[in-house]
């Protein structure tokens, strides 16, 4: 079977067996007071063979007998470690020959590799996997007979049919508005929420807890609540502006009003979050910096702008580049408001439009990729001109 693989497949297959083979040795070594570096050194030459050896013999030619070789490998070092460490066989003295450093070193790797493991094989598999498919010719139909890796049929169709679409880059700058205003706006009303809960009154306690009800409430029933509310025809808004004298508005559908929507409602999701950061971060400025700014004559808004800003700066930042990365990503919220119509139609949700209306994958992993590049682009220049450090 390893004459059809390319070379991108067969090192694919090799550094995925050598992580099956290494985190067992890793362990198996471990209990059996031996170096447990050399264990996973070993683990991952005999997972490699493994591996090759079931791929040329055609014992692993699916999924499903990869997963079953991976089961039979780590419960064969499970059984193997337990009854050899019960019979004290093959048992060293590595623990006594160990320095502290070395052994915390080993203690560090073992809670670690784990996590890379899991990490391995839901994010970094998954992103090269989109990768390679954003450059290829894939439609929904094809995706049961594809090879994973293929590198057959390799162009640039599917990023040139992103980006020459007609309004893509309508979506891109619409994403963008709604990303820098909806995180803006969740970290001002973040502010005033902390700065109200700061400080002692009675009923504190319940009016916090109250407070995280639009972040931990399940999106699905939010959203539900917010499309009541906004409702032509029985929303309790227009309810409101109908007695009033008003007329009756669409808000999620008039195109006048939608995107706004969208944007307060992912404000007002997303509050908590940053709350929660800035209440902590304000609880822990010393009250001398406070007592310091009231001897000076200091009024309440001058100590708010000359001595509690200056201490969220870092805060700010961090909060800033963590709802702009989810803000950017995000699909849900709007999906479930407006499905994407009357203007709000984000690069998630165009994501989306090409796999399952479409039907197109290429063209779909081609604007993720896209996205992600963005991303790269927005991380590195945050860490490289605007990051804030706690001094």
């Amino acid at each position: 079977m390893t004459i059809d693989l390319n070379l991108l497949e067969l090192a694919v297959y090799c550094i995925a067996w050598a992580t099956v083979g290494g985190l067992p040795g890793f362990y198996l070594a471990t209990s059996l007071n031996r170096n447990p570096r050399n264990g996973a050194r070993i683990g991952v030459v005999v997972g490699v063979l493994v591996g090759l050896a079931g791929l040329l013999t055609g014992l692993i030619d699916s999924p499903v007998a990869a997963v079953n070789a991976v089961l039979i490998l780590w419960l064969a070092a499970l059984l193997g470690g337990t009854f050899l460490g019960a019979a004290r066989i093959g048992r060293g003295n590595y623990l006594r020959r160990a320095t502290m450093r070395q052994r915390t070193a080993d203690l560090a790797y073992g809670l670690l590799l784990p996590t890379v493991l899991i990490v391995a094989v839901i994010v970094i598999f998954p992103m090269l996997w989109n990768s390679v498919l954003a450059f290829r010719p894939i439609r929904l139909r094809d995706l049961p007979d594809l090879r994973l890796f293929s590198l057959d049929d390799l162009s640039l169709d599917n990023f040139g049919r992103v980006l020459n679409a007609r309004g893509f880059g309508d979506t891109l700058l619409r994403t963008f508005i709604f990303t820098i205003f909806g995180t803006t706006l969740a970290i001002i009303l973040g502010l005033i929420a902390a700065l109200i809960m700061r400080d002692q009154f009675r009923g504190r306690g319940l009016a916090r807890g109250l407070l995280l009800f639009p972040y931990v409430a399940p999106v699905i029933s939010v959203a539900l609540i917010w499309k009541m509310m906004l409702n032509a025809q029985y929303g309790l808004l227009n309810e409101l502006i109908v007695g009033m004298g008003g007329r009756r508005t669409d808000f999620l559908f008039a195109p006048a009003t939608a995107f706004t929507v969208v944007i307060l409602f992912q404000a007002w999701r997303y509050f908590p979050f940053a709350y929660l950061f800035i209440l902590a971060r304000i609880q822990a400025i010393p009250d001398d910096l406070y007592e310091a700014a009231k001897v000076d004559g200091a009024a309440p808004s001058q100590r708010l702008w000359h001595v509690t800003l200056p201490q969220l700066r870092a805060v700010f930042g961090t909060l800033f580049l963590l709802r702009f990365i989810w803000t950017f990503n995000k699909f849900d919220d709007v999906f479930l408001l407006t499905g994407g119509a009357a203007g709000t139609q984000l690069i998630s949700i165009e994501v989306y439009d090409q796999l399952f209306s479409s039907r197109n994958v290429g063209t779909a992993a081609a604007v993720a990729v896209v996205l992600a590049l963005i991303l790269m682009v927005v991380v590195m220049i945050y860490f490289r001109w605007f990051m804030v450090e706690e001094a």
